[in-house]
Order: C-alpha cells, then structure tokens, then sequence
C-alpha cells in the first residue's frame, strides 16, 4: 500500500484546501516523533480564592479538589496545581493590574506606555516581549496554521483583550467568531471578498473534494479509511453548524453569522464549537499552538446562563465575606468543566504511536490577577494539564514565594527550549524547581 505524506491536502473547486488527519502507519519527516503541542488559557478578573486552591495531604499526591475542581475529578492524575507563584512583574509599572497581569500572562513582561484607558483610567500600551506560545512556535515545529488566538466573547480590541504576542508591542487578537475560525483552518484563506467568491463556487469544502477523497480512500488500508471518514465526518458537522454565513459577512471578521459569537447567552454554544475547531485542528495537525481567551480583563458582562446577570468584574470586587461573591465560584466551576472538556477531548483523540493528545500536550491556565477585590498579584490561580511537559502529574505542588516568570522559562525548557530566563530578566531566576 503507498503511503501518503501527512501534509496531504485535497483541492477542490476554487482553491479549497482540506487536510487530512494524521494516519497511524505513516512514515514522518522527523523520524517518528509525536509533536508536541500547548494551549493557553485565560480566565479573567481572578478566582474565588478561599475555594481555589485544593486541600493538601500528606504528600505532594494525596491532595483533595474542592467543589470549584470537581469537573477536573477524571483527570486529577493529569493536572498540576501549584501554589506560591507570584506575579511581581505586574504589580508596577505602566497600566492598571488588571491590563499589567494580562499583558504579563504568557509574556512576563511589563506594558509600553500609550493610549489604551484601563478600568481605573490610566493609560497602557502593549506588552514589551514576546509571548511563550509564539516561542513554542518554532520549537515544536511549524504547521500550515503556525497558532490559533481564539476568544470566547473576549471583545476588547486594546491590550485588556489580548495575551498572545509575536514580539514587543505586536499583538496577536483573539478571534470570537467560530466562523470565521473554521474558514481559516479549512478553506486555504483568511477571508475577504476571496472568500466570498469562493463560497459563491463551491456548495461545500467536502464537496469541492469527494473526487479525490475517494481516490486517496483506495490508497488506504481499511483503518485508515475508517479514520479518513470519522475525520470528515466531524468536518462535515463543523461546517454546518458554524459555515451559514450572509452574503457580505465575510469581510468583516467580527460580523455575525450563524450565531451570534457576541451575544452573552451563547457563550456555552460559542465555546463549545471554539474548542471543537481547537481540538480538530489539533487532531488534524493544523496547528500545534493555540491559546483562548475567556472574556477580556474589562469583562464587564455577566453570565446570564449560570444565573449571573451582574457584570462578573464587579462580582470579583466584593470581599470575600459578600454573599454576591459568592457567584465567583458558580463562574470558576464553569470554567472548569470547560478546562475539562479541553482535557476529554484531547484524551479521545489517538496520536500515529498509539499515545493520545493528552499525553502530548501541557494545557496551562493563568488569569491577570489571584484576588480581584484587592488586586493582588500574588498566589496567582495558574494550572496545568497534560503531558507535554514531561513533569509528574496529578500533584499540588506548593512553591515559596517563585516568580511568575520562573513557571513560564520551566515551560519553555519542558518543550526542550535551552532557556534560563524569560521576559523582564529583573523578575525571573530560572527554571523551577520541584516539577
């Protein structure tokens, strides 16, 4: 049976551009090895602290998830809390905390002087280094899609919406359309009036293909075709859930299509198929990084679908004796049972050497501040997931005082980067130790 490149792609009428999945018995490029991959994640405004971190035991792996974490229960073994890290790079400096922690997430850098009005009206420009996940980039080997900015309702277009950077004052913005976010992965453009014309021409990104699909079928074995098909399968259910674009939506990356990617009561809908188009770009090779955006540091907006309908910024505000803080733990339990769906679906899906996504891929979570009624940037909330990293999992690992900085340079090591420091060298002293 002739093998086929894993960078196969099929193209149809008008230019369309479909990948096929990453097949078990191919030959690879690189000499058999499994790439690895990394998501970002960002979680606005700080957690509910008191029910944040888990209840210690006797040892670094007999800790207890309170009731915030039961979603992550299955993948205990698989995540990694740590505690005692703390963001001294974004308690000074130009911009207010919530802009300093965010422009500091995946960069640990401070902020550019300019325009950008924070939430208590002073000004910021962009962060000043190069974020981790455009790092990875490179290092774990470039892909038709170099990396994924998603966003889930994350509408500030200034440094309070962004946490992914090519470099000093270069933003990379966050897309909230899953739309739009299918046609950049699957249609072999980024959109504009091309797109549209494409759209004109063909009635579907399979269609335009079934030809060579059946063609590159008769290649295979019956596995490989089984898998060809469940791949396209999922394809052909994305595109028909999120492709039902108006004539003339297509130029504009925000305009709505067939859902409303802005409106707060699809949230749960938008990321939904957000995390389904990461998972299957993942699945298929598309991408390798990718980070999401859960709202903006503004975030002034409520949930309606879990009951809350005050904007959760203010929410974060009160003390923690407040009962109206107390919805805090109803959006912190949302988020991981989204964290959760993250890991499921890495776990379901099958490398070519039989080991899942799970195993090769480090999943971290970060917001801008720990504690939103006081600001602070210590104890910072951060997770981890997956095995990617290499390091022992299912473990709460309890750090005395670390920078922020540290944790992001042992990542970049963990990925096989030679790094000793990472953003603004005044906070950062090296890889952690411990993981």
């Amino acid at each position: 049976m002739k093998r086929l490149n894993r960078r196969t792609v099929l193209k149809g009428a008008g230019g369309i551009l479909v990948a096929l999945p990453l097949l078990p018995d191919e030959a690879r490029a690189d000499g058999g090895a499994v790439p690895k991959r990394f998501i970002g994640s960002y979680v606005p405004n700080g957690v509910f602290t008191p029910q944040w971190f888990p209840t210690a035991g006797a040892n670094e792996q007999t800790f207890t998830l309170g009731a915030i974490h039961q979603p992550l229960a299955p993948y205990k073994d698989k995540c990694l809390f740590v505690q005692g890290i703390d963001m001294n790079v974004a308690i000074q400096g130009t911009g207010e905390m919530h802009q300093r922690g965010l422009g500091a997430l995946l960069t640990g850098a401070k902020l550019n002087s300019g325009t950008f009005i924070g939430n208590d009206g002073s000004s910021a420009g962009w962060a000043k280094g190069k974020s981790i996940d455009q790092e990875l980039v490179a290092m774990i080997g470039q892909t038709s899609v170099p990396s994924l900015q998603l966003g889930v309702n994350a509408q500030e277009r200034d440094v309070s919406g962004v946490m992914s950077y090519g470099g000093d004052a270069q933003p990379l913005l966050p897309q909230n359309d899953p739309a739009v976010t299918f046609r950049n992965l699957f249609s072999g453009t980024t959109g504009g009036p091309m797109l549209d014309e494409v759209q004109k021409r063909r009635k579907s990104v399979l269609d335009a293909v079934l030809d060579q699909i059946a063609v590159v079928k008769r290649r295979m074995g019956t596995v490989d075709q089984a898998r060809l098909d469940a791949h396209f399968t999922k394809v052909r259910e994305l595109e028909t859930r999120v492709t039902a674009l108006p004539p003339g939506a297509c130029p504009t990356p925000m305009a709505p299509g067939a859902i409303d990617p802005l409106q707060e009561a699809k949230m749960p809908e938008v990321a939904k198929l957000q995390l389904d188009l990461l998972l299957l770009a993942f699945q298929c090779d598309l991408t390798r990084v990718a980070t999401i955006m859960w709202s903006d540091a503004k975030n002034h907006r409520g949930m309606s679908f879990l009951g809350i309908n005050s904007s959760i910024h203010n929410i974060t505000h009160y003390g923690d004796g407040d009962m109206g803080r107390l919805k805090l733990i109803d959006r912190d339990r949302w988020q991981m049972q989204q964290f959760a769906y993250i890991l499921e679906g890495l776990k379901n899906i099958t490398d070519p050497n039989g080991t899942t996504l799970l195993d090769n891929t480090l999943v971290f979570q970060g917001s801008d501040v720990s504690r939103g009624n006081v600001h602070s940037h210590d104890d910072m909330p951060h997770l981890l997931a997956g095995g990617a990293g290499g390091w022992q999992m299912g473990r709460f690992v309890r750090f005395g005082a670390q920078q922020h900085n540290n944790l992001l340079v042992s990542i970049l090591r963990a990925f096989g980067g030679q790094h000793t420091t990472w953003g603004d060298p005044a906070f950062c002293t090296g890889a952690l130790r411990g993981l």
